[in-house]
């Protein structure tokens, strides 16, 4: 039998659990799904297709037939042996797409050290509402194992995607940052296991197939720098990155911070960008650059919105990230923080703090010069749930970015969708049309006068099941 280094690492971290050191989530998962695929028929549901050039339609019938849409109409549709589910009074959405998470992370704050539970955490996103996820930096083999689960029914999950292994520089992000939090020698070992480190002569094309023998679909690297002191890839490695993946046939994302990171991705041949610029400002003349290289940015505001909070002591859940979370972390994220601190990772928190407000701008110029954003949460990072954090981002792109409820929930499904079509070959994802998959998120509210409503979940359909939601106590 064959494990990967990560494999061992929680074995040995199963000594420090026994000794009360190192926190192990031991919950139940969060769904499960029907085996079979009974035909579903939504009756008297309002409708929204996912594209936002498109009207919501009202009274609408849709019937689910192996694991896609049959039929859409006002009509009343006749399905004998079918599961029906009265939506009336619900509005009926794309099942939405997660653009940005790690499953390997456990949620907890530096101050808990814990350990990941990647089952239930792809079962917390399809709790929330999410049919489909890309992962952007994982355990390569220990990803292609979970799915295969996924894939076999065995777990009731969303849809996969996934990196793999990320490129970074040596030392760089997050390589630095797992040294920073993580005990010697595991922090060797975790790194060995999610990173590839640059250091010179290396052979960036045996380190592709390694991801792509193991299922993942695209490449990912870092230009950013987490702490500030952390070195960062240049723009000539960055395209050495990217040449040997399109020979692959991949895609490159980048994980920026900066402009000057963005500036350097982009002379490397980088156009999808992971983060809007965070610690830093963004100029007209860039922001023409990347409309021009046809660039797609997925900015996680979220994610360092909740970071600032955290370090301020102003954090707050919502119902949903509550009924996700494991009580003990959440428990630990009510303790008091050393706001005194001097160490590199906070003055990196610092230094996020001054752009809280810039970078909402930021996303607003980008939506303004027609550069498509896409909706990511970045959990399981500290301070983030997993499928909580991405309704978080929603209302964040309304409340401070200038998008619309319709906008925002496009940029989570019909406009995410396009770019994973293009990506793994997956019939369209995120837009609810006759013969496409049926991935269907059904609300109890009406998101269009409130954003919020999306965490509002009636039902969740996925691959064309009717999933069961296990709500916790």
């Amino acid at each position: 039998m064959k494990f990967g280094k990560l494999k061992l690492l929680l074995i040995f971290s199963m000594f420090f659990v026994l000794a009360g050191c190192l926190h192990k989530t031991d919950l139940p998962l969060l769904t499960r799904a029907a085996k079979d695929q009974k035909p579903v028929l939504i009756a008297g549901a309002s409708f929204f297709s996912g594209d936002p050039e498109s009207e919501v339609r009202e009274n609408i019938n849709i019937l689910v037939e192996k694991g896609r849409i049959g039929k859409i109409s006002a009509d009343p549709i006749d399905a004998p042996g079918a599961i029906v589910i009265d939506a009336a009074g619900k509005m009926v959405i794309p099942g939405l797409i997660d653009s940005h998470i790690h499953i390997f992370g456990s949620g907890a704050p530096p101050s808990l050290p814990a350990l990941p539970n990647p089952e239930r955490n792809i079962t917390a996103f399809l709790y929330a509402g999410i049919t489909t996820v890309a992962d952007m930096g994982g355990p390569v083999e220990e990803l292609e194992a979970l799915n295969q689960k996924l894939k076999n029914n065995e777990i009731a999950g969303p849809r996969l995607f996934y990196a793999g292994k990320l490129f970074t520089l040596k030392d760089g992000h997050p390589a630095a940052m797992i040294r920073h939090f993580v005990l010697w020698p595991f922090d060797n070992a975790i790194v060995s296991d999610l990173l590839f480190e640059l250091e010179g002569d290396d052979d960036i094309k045996s380190m592709i197939l390694e991801n792509k023998n193991h299922g993942a679909g695209f490449s990912k690297l870092v230009a950013d720098r987490i702490p500030l002191t952390a070195p960062t890839l240049d723009s000539g490695q960055i395209k050495a990155i990217v040449d040997a993946s399109k020979k692959e046939g991949f895609m490159t994302v980048a994980h920026i911070g900066s402009e000057e990171n963005i500036q350097a991705c982009l002379d490397g041949g980088v156009r999808i960008f992971i983060h809007g610029p965070y610690r830093s400002k963004l100029s007209e003349n860039t922001i023409r650059r990347m409309k021009a290289a046809g660039s797609i940015v997925t900015p996680t505001v979220a994610v360092f919105d909740n970071i600032v909070r955290y370090a301020r002591g102003d954090l707050k859940f919502s119902n949903l990230d509550r009924e996700i979370l494991d009580p003990v972390i959440l428990a630990e994220y009510k303790k008091p923080i050393d706001k005194n601190a001097d160490d590199d990772m906070a003055k990196w928190v610092r230094e996020t703090a001054r752009y809280q407000e810039i970078k909402f701008d930021i996303v607003k110029k980008l939506k303004a010069a027609g550069i498509p954003i896409l909706a990511g949460s970045d959990s399981i990072n500290p301070a983030c749930s997993p499928g909580g954090t991405l309704h978080r981002e929603l209302e964040l792109l309304v409340t401070k970015c200038g998008f619309t409820p319709v906008e925002a929930v496009a940029a989570a499904t019909f406009i995410s969708g396009k770019l994973y079509t293009g990506v793994t070959g997956q019939s369209r994802l995120g837009y609810l049309k006759e013969g496409l998959p049926a991935d269907i998120l059904i609300l109890n509210g009406d998101f269009r006068e409130d954003i919020t409503q999306t965490r509002n979940i009636f039902q969740v359909i996925s691959k064309g099941r009717v999933v069961k939601r296990h709500t916790p106590n």
